[in-house]
């Protein structure tokens, strides 16, 4: 799994897919991002950078019991 930060809400987000689109400049790898709070998002790998570094770390989570 990857996580990253939604561009939305800045909730934690996963990385669900990862597809190649053709472009007049050549391929541009593009992501499929969902969030805790259900939004969606096709973005390119660059733009996921922007959020990518801020979102926390799956081994940072902690669980309330």
């Amino acid at each position: 799994m990857e996580w990253t930060q939604c561009p939305q809400c800045g909730l934690v987000a996963e990385v669900v897919d990862r597809d190649v689109w053709p472009s007049t400049d050549g391929p541009v790898e593009h992501v499929h991002v969902r969030c805790v709070d259900r939004h969606r998002f096709v973005m390119p790998v660059e733009s996921l950078a922007l959020h990518h570094d801020a979102a926390p770390r799956p081994d940072v989570f902690t669980v309330d019991r």
